[in-house]
């Protein structure tokens, strides 16, 4: 059983700045925190800021004792995601998790979203950065064939592909055998982690409704089919929706969470 690294996307707390992010993802016991830069939701991350920004980010976040696992940028602008890639490049963080952007069952949609997926994984490979790109409900790539679709004909060790249960979930998929032939295929690089409600909401719930253990995914048959096909990364919880709570609501939504992994993780070891 692989012992997974557990890490917070800051943008649970998008109704704060960063270093209160960072603080609050600390106090809740997590290992590290993936940076989010969504600007509807949470611009956690400032680009072409140099180096000294970056080592600032980096000084506060081993200050409080989290890793910088990854940043979300969910763009597919090139001109935007370059700049994204550039601050993960000096702020020495390996996966920036994007979305494919098309439509789903588009198939000229699916072509380009290929395309310029594609010259993403070059952009990223030009700062030693990999691209975690996500199925995502309604866009081109939004289920496991198409996931490995994408991957197989980009075919760059600059991208992979983020597993997110609530996704996956939500596009009618056993998530567990989706986690097994995702890991085993060798197309993994990240993971958002979540649950979902149901499978018919068009979004993935509320923030309350996103807590692993409260949805309808089976999320320790997930942990055991990652670990079985060989996923080693790290689990970065994603809970959208949060920012008009309060911080120490969100940090009730994150403690909550990082409980529940723990159970899960120690009884699946």
């Amino acid at each position: 059983m692989a012992r997974y690294r557990v890490g917070c996307n800051t943008v649970l707390f998008g109704m704060t700045d960063v270093g209160t992010a960072l603080q609050h993802i600390a106090w809740t016991g997590y290992d590290g925190a993936e940076l989010a830069a969504l600007p509807q939701m949470a611009d956690h991350l400032q680009t072409g800021q140099g180096r000294d920004y970056a080592l600032s980010l980096r000084r506060q976040a081993a200050d409080l004792g989290l890793d910088l696992f990854a940043i979300e940028a969910a763009t597919a602008e090139p001109a935007r995601l370059e700049g994204v890639l550039q601050a993960a490049a000096e702020l020495e963080i390996p996966v920036v998790a994007i979305g494919s952007g098309g439509k789903t069952g588009d198939d000229a949609s699916f072509r380009e979203a290929i395309d310029l997926n594609g010259r993403l994984a070059e952009l990223a490979g030009r700062y030693g950065v990999r691209l975690a790109m996500k199925p995502h409900v309604g866009a081109a790539v939004y289920n496991t064939e198409t996931a490995l679709r994408a991957w197989g004909e980009i075919n760059s060790p600059h991208l992979g592909l983020n597993f997110d249960p609530s996704h996956l979930h939500r596009a009618g998929e056993d998530v567990a055998d989706a986690a097994r032939r995702l890991g085993q295929a060798g197309a993994l690089f990240h993971s958002h982690f979540r649950d979902c409600p149901n499978r018919t909401e068009r979004g993935p719930g509320t923030p309350e409704g996103q807590i692993p253990g409260r949805g309808e995914v089976d999320i320790p048959g997930v942990l055991r089919a990652l670990s079985d096909a060989g996923y080693g990364g790290v689990l970065d919880l994603e809970v959208i929706g949060a920012r008009a709570y309060c911080p120490s609501r969100a940090m009730g939504i994150a403690a909550e969470t990082r409980g529940y992994l723990r159970r899960c993780l120690q009884e699946l070891a």
